[in-house]
C-alpha cells in the first residue's frame, strides 16, 4: 500500500490534520494509513523527522504547515503549492507535477492556491527588507525552514515530493521581536518570555494580533486543503496513475 510520509513543523500546524494535540517529534499514524510527525522548526528537525518516516517505508514525502509570504501579491491565507523548492545551496528541487496537479484539481476556487517556488531558510526571516531582498533575488513567492530538508531527502530516495504551504506572515510585516526574543530553536513560543517582552515593549501588541490571525488564517486554509483533498491527499503512485 501507498504510503505518505507528512513532515509538520508545529504542533498547531498538525491540528489542521488531525484532531488531537500531538508532540514535538511525535510520529502518529493516520487512518488512511499515512504518517504525520512533528519535526520541530528548522532544516536539521526536519531531516530527523525524515529518518522517522523512511524507517516506516513511506512511498512519499510532503511537506505541510505555515509559510512567510515574500512577494507582496500573497496575503494571509493564501495557499501555495509550490512548483520547486529552492535550496539555500542554490539547487532546484522540484515537486511532483502529477500529484500537485490533482490536488489543485480537487480544491474548491476559493483556495485559488499560488504556484511558483518556495525559498529555503536556515532561520526565520523576519523583516521586511530581508522578504523583498529574497523575492528580487530568487523570484519565490515563499520562505519557509522545512521544505528545502524534505525536497533532498525525497530526492535521494527517489520518492515523489509535494509541498503544501499556507501564508502566516505577509511580506508586508516584520516579525514582531516579541516572538523572536521568546522561541527556542525547535519553534516553541516560551510564555513567560512573551509576556515578559510585552510588558517591557507594549507597542508590539497589535502586532502580535496581527500575526496570530495571519496564523489562524493560515491554519483554517490547510483545514480547508486537508478536507478538499481527501484521505490520501490526491496522491497516486505511478503504477495507479491513468
Amino acid at each position: 500500500m501507498p504510503s505518505i510520509g507528512i513532515v509538520v513543523a508545529l504542533p498547531a500546524e498538525a491540528r489542521s490534520i488531525v484532531r488531537q494535540r500531538l508532540g514535538f517529534e511525535s510520529l502518529h499514524k493516520l487512518p488512511s494509513g499515512h504518517w504525520l510527525t512533528v519535526s520541530g522548526a528548522g532544516p536539521d528537525a526536519a531531516d530527523a523527522a525524515v529518518n522517522r518516516l523512511i524507517e516506516r517505508e513511506v512511498t512519499a514525502l510532503m511537506s505541510w504547515g505555515c509559510a512567510a509570504a515574500i512577494s507582496e501579491h500573497l496575503a494571509p491565507g493564501h495557499l501555495v503549492l509550490a512548483e520547486n523548492i529552492i535550496g539555500v545551496d542554490d539547487q532546484l528541487y522540484s515537486t511532483d507535477t502529477a500529484w500537485r496537479q490533482r490536488l489543485v484539481a480537487n480544491l474548491p476556487p476559493q483556495l485559488k492556491p499560488q504556484s511558483g517556488a518556495i525559498r529555503e531558510s536556515r532561520h526565520v526571516v523576519i523583516t521586511r527588507t530581508e522578504k523583498a531582498s529574497l523575492h528580487r533575488q530568487t523570484g519565490a513567492v515563499a520562505v519557509d525552514m522545512e521544505s528545502g530538508a524534505i525536497a533532498r531527502r525525497a530526492r535521494a530516495h527517489s520518492l515523489p515530493f509535494l509541498a503544501v504551504r499556507a501564508i502566516a506572515d505577509p511580506a508586508v510585516m516584520d516579525f514582531p521581536s516579541a516572538v523572536t526574543h521568546s522561541m527556542n530553536p525547535r519553534g516553541d513560543v516560551r510564555i513567560i518570555e512573551l509576556l515578559n517582552h510585552i510588558a517591557r515593549r507594549p507597542r508590539e501588541i497589535p502586532d502580535l494580533i496581527r500575526l496570530g490571525q495571519a496564523f489562524g488564517a493560515a491554519v483554517r486554509t490547510l483545514q480547508q486543503a486537508h478536507q478538499h483533498a481527501g484521505p490520501d491527499f490526491s496522491f497516486s503512485p505511478p503504477s495507479l496513475q491513468p
